[in-house]
Parts: C-alpha cells; sequence; structure tokens
C-alpha cells in the first residue's frame, strides 16, 4: 500500500474551475482540494515545476490560488501544491467548516 503523503485532510470533488499557465487559461475539474493543493481532471497538462494560477468554486466562493504543478499523470491530470497566498488562508478557513 502507498503512503498517504498529504500533510492536511482532502476534500473530494469535483468542482468547477480553470488554471492559468504557460499556454493561456483553460477550465477544469478540481477532483479534490486542501489547503496545501488539489488535483486537475484535465486533457492539456504543464510540465511538472511549471507556475499556475488555479480558481476553484468551493461553498459558492471562488478562490484563485498561485501554485506550482507538483506531478503529472498524462492519463487523468496532475497535481499542484499552492503557493502562500491570502486566498490560501480564505480557502483554509473555509475547508474547516465543511
Amino acid at each position: 500500500m502507498t503512503e498517504n503523503r498529504r500533510r492536511y485532510p482532502r476534500l473530494a470533488g469535483p468542482f468547477d474551475g480553470s488554471w492559468n499557465g504557460a499556454a493561456g487559461i483553460r477550465e477544469c475539474r478540481v477532483t479534490d482540494v486542501n489547503q496545501g493543493g488539489c488535483f486537475i481532471d484535465a486533457m492539456g497538462q504543464p510540465d511538472v515545476g511549471s507556475d499556475v494560477v488555479v480558481t476553484v468554486v468551493l461553498a459558492g466562493r471562488e478562490f484563485t490560488l498561485p501554485g506550482v504543478v507538483a506531478h503529472v499523470d498524462r492519463i487523468q491530470g496532475f497535481g499542484v501544491a499552492f503557493g502562500e497566498s491570502d486566498s490560501r488562508t480564505a480557502l483554509a478557513a473555509v475547508l474547516e467548516t465543511l
């Protein structure tokens, strides 16, 4: 069995969202999220280490979070690790209430 490396509990989606990288803005489905990052179900995928900005709609609010692509699954999508931001702090507060 693989080890769970998540630092924060995740909230399973799907959630509406988009991501913005070098190729521009693309609509997507965010399949899980926590205050440390998320997984994006998307056809197009940036390279590991690429800077992206993720927007996710959660509990009727829109959160826009800067991050870095942490891993890529060429079939399913990619994982993003969020950087520090005011939106990340607000997202953490909302996640605690759900």
